[in-house]
């Protein structure tokens, strides 16, 4: 058995990319090309390129293809370069996307969920990692077996807890609000690194989040849960039920009704490489 498994995308998916990106630059080249050829007879300019002037002029139809040949090729390396990968060891899971990057040691790992995403869960349900799952699934239930990792749930013991986070809602206490609001901006922007760090800052407090994908103008959603939280100070006992809680068919938990500043530790910067603390987790 290797030290470490490597989990992709579908090799069929793979392929598609490689070959669809610059077969698509290279048709859209071409055609770019004629249309400024037929420009070009237009005017005085003689061909493009200054070697023909009638449209489908060879050397200039051949630059063209090689142009967008290459520009797909740097668009297909650009999309697997950024897809999901998995590296599976008997040591920790290690998932890279993007810029985003999280390891989680198997020792903290009691589930594995693989819905819609793939989801690493530790003691008191907390998330260690949560992202869209785009693998090989096939190959990601071997590679976790052969490393000695739960066998992965179908479908998400705690889904039905997760509520639809709006700026309005006043559940949460403010500063999980505010890593809440700044995590949608960083999703807004493409930022999958920064966004993951909030991430994981708001599982430290007690909040798991995840992005539902849905049809309309606003595709993304966060929706939350809570669970008793890692950095919580001792000696505190919820208040209150707040309506999400109620919404959710949930019952309270230890960040529910809770000051932010009596409630929780402040978030510690973590470092762009996101690893998951074992002290942390077993807190």
């Amino acid at each position: 058995m290797p030290l470490s498994t490597t989990v992709r995308p579908p090799r069929g998916v793979r392929l598609a990319l490689r070959l669809g990106y610059p077969l698509a630059g290279v048709l859209l080249f071409l055609g770019l090309t004629l249309i400024l050829e037929w420009v070009a007879q237009s005017t005085t300019f003689d061909g493009v390129l200054g070697r023909g002037g009638y449209m489908g002029e060879p050397v200039a139809l051949a630059v063209g293809a090689v142009l967008g040949l290459v520009l797909g090729l740097v668009w297909a390396v650009s999309v697997l370069g950024e897809a999901l990968r998995a590296h599976v060891s008997s040591r920790s899971v290690t998932l890279v996307w993007d810029d985003a990057r999280v390891s989680v040691p198997r020792s903290l790992v009691e589930a594995v969920v693989l819905d819609a995403d793939l989801v690493l869960v530790g003691a008191g349900t907390v998330e260690l990692a949560r992202v869209r799952c785009d693998l090989d699934r096939a190959e990601l239930h071997a590679a976790l077996a052969a490393h000695g990792y739960p066998e992965p749930l179908q479908d998400d013991p705690n889904g039905t807890q997760f509520v639809p986070w709006r700026r309005t809602d006043t559940d949460l206490p403010r500063q999980e609000r505010r890593l809440l609001a700044a995590r949608g901006a960083a999703l807004a922007e493409g930022g999958h690194g920064d966004a993951e760090l909030l991430r994981r800052q708001l599982a430290a407090r007690g909040v798991m989040v995840r992005d539902m994908h849905r049809p309309g103008r606003r595709s993304r959603v966060q929706e939350w849960r809570a669970v008793a939280p890692l950095l919580a100070a001792p000696g505190l006992t919820p208040a209150v039920v707040p309506s999400g809680a109620r919404r959710a068919g949930r019952p309270a938990t230890a960040t529910d009704g809770l000051d932010a500043d009596g409630a929780h530790a402040a978030a510690v910067p973590a470092p762009r490489t996101l690893t998951t603390a074992p002290a942390a987790a077993a807190a």
